[in-house]
């Protein structure tokens, strides 16, 4: 039976922690390392309804993309979650930018779900990438667009001239950052999670089109590919919480 170390250790051993960001709070943070799992739950983001699901399924771990803690803790009511996994005796896991970067992670999650074929793994800064795939059959930005909505569900916002569509820049989460070098290396759009009014200017300008899809939308796939890798390697029970966007769009 392992133990949460080695739900940890075999994170660190596709994702390696030690290339998350230096203001990240990934990996372990509540709970006994050296509990036995017998049964996971797994979740974009960890929130009261996840825990809620965790304890009655009686889960003695919960992974998740992004980490609980960001901030120092000032206080700890018994409301927390923080709380209420420790007196569950729950812990906790989360696999947040070093995921985002590694090579069989939430990048290439995002391009298995939309049939992207990944051709080259472009350096943005150092140990960040995104992905340049290309279509099996070329779209219109238009119908592209349409294409994710359909596939990812959420809201998708885009900037661009109706062009075809062949070649994708793809970086999950917050990737506007990549547009300059995505535009150097040919692509035709940069496909990402969230974007400000000015990366859509920016793209106008730069002459490459821009599609904003959802955080949680261009994430959300990842959990299903981390639920894959723990099952092939672990004799433990797999359960995905069920979540949704937070963000309500009219």
């Amino acid at each position: 039976m392992p133990k949460v170390k080695d739900i940890l250790r075999f994170i660190d051993s596709f994702a390696p922690y030690n290339t998350a960001c230096e203001w990240d709070n990934t990996g372990f943070s509540v709970g006994d390392i050296n509990a036995e799992i017998n049964r996971i739950v797994f979740a974009l983001d960890i929130t009261s309804e996840v825990v809620s699901f965790a304890e009655s399924v009686n889960a003695d771990l919960i992974v998740t993309h992004h980490p609980l803690i960001f901030h120092p803790v000032k206080q700890l009511p018994s409301s927390s979650m923080l709380y209420k996994l420790a007196k569950n005796g729950i812990a906790h896991i989360s696999a947040h930018t070093n995921f985002d970067f590694a090579k069989d992670g939430v990048n290439t999650a995002l391009c298995n779900k939309l049939n992207l074929e990944i051709t080259d793994r472009v350096e943005v800064v150092k140990g960040e990438y995104f992905y340049k795939c290309t279509m099996g059959t070329e779209y219109s930005l238009t119908d592209f667009v349409r294409f994710v909505k359909e596939t990812l569900g959420g809201t998708v916002r885009y900037a661009g001239k109706n062009t075809q569509i062949h070649t994708v820049a793809v970086c999950s989460g917050t990737g506007a950052d990549c547009l300059e070098k995505a535009k150097e290396t040919g692509a035709d759009v940069l496909l990402t999670g969230d974007g400000s009014h000015h990366d859509f200017l920016d793209a106008n300008e730069m002459g490459i089109a821009f599609v904003a899809a959802g955080h949680f939308e261009t994430e959300n796939p990842a959990i299903d590919l981390m639920i894959e890798k723990i099952n092939n390697k672990f004799s433990v029970e797999c359960l995905r919480a069920p979540q949704k966007t937070p963000i309500i769009a009219v």
